[in-house]
């Protein structure tokens, strides 16, 4: 009864962290638009603002409330099958995207548009550094945190909901095959930080998902 019991407070415990974490991570952002303004560098310094804010909460997060290892295990985890699979995804969503004849995503075709040398450099910086940080941190760090349990079949369901969440997110992107594009995403990363048990490969596959993202728009 005591252990059902606190395994159950434990829960509630990383459960309320992980809205409380999300939600400042939020509001950490949406302040540092409004300091900043809707300038040329918004995602850099919104997104750096981010950063800063989850790096002070990562250790007292780690130290007090749930495990949440870097690394993790690299080996024996199909990373071949995951980095195949990201390609496949965007590869086909792109073929699909040409035989829909559907437009390209505004936010896409605006990201670097009249921007200086000094500016592509720190949106390059956001979109493959901070972005897959902050938001591998977030969905398949602290927020799948929550489903692990003795149970194996609730992480996997996990991945579905942060997955879904993770979509929610980019409110930035208007077509449904990219919204579906990202909810492999979170899966593919998902499924790293499930086998691996770190956050280092689903930051990784980020990185590769943002490059095919540039090359196939």
């Amino acid at each position: 009864m005591i252990q059902t019991r606190n395994q159950y407070l434990q829960f509630m415990l990383v459960m309320l962290a992980a809205w409380g974490i999300s939600w400042g991570a939020r509001f950490v952002m949406e302040q540092a638009v409004l300091l900043y303004g809707s300038g040329k560098n918004y995602l850099f310094f919104s997104h750096g603002t981010v950063l800063m804010y989850l790096l002070c909460v990562f250790l007292v997060y780690r130290r007090w409330i749930a495990p949440l290892p870097v690394v993790g295990q690299l080996r024996n985890v199909g990373v071949p099958w995951l980095v195949g699979a990201m390609a496949v995804v965007y590869v086909g969503v792109f073929l699909l995207g040409k035989a829909l004849a559907l437009p390209a995503e505004p936010f896409m075709t605006k990201l670097f548009a009249d921007k200086s040398i000094p500016d592509v450099i720190l949106t390059l910086l956001t979109i493959f550094i901070l972005a897959p940080l902050n938001e591998e941190t977030l969905f398949r760090g602290i927020m799948l945190n929550v489903f692990r349990s003795r149970y194996c079949w609730t992480m996997w369901l996990g991945a579905l909901i942060t997955s879904l969440l993770f979509v929610a997110a980019h409110t930035q992107y208007q077509n449904l095959l990219t919204l579906a594009e990202l909810f492999l995403v979170g899966l593919i990363t998902s499924v790293a930080r499930i086998r691996s048990g770190g956050l280092l490969l689903p930051v990784l596959l980020h990185m590769e998902a943002t490059t095919l993202g540039l090359l196939f728009g």
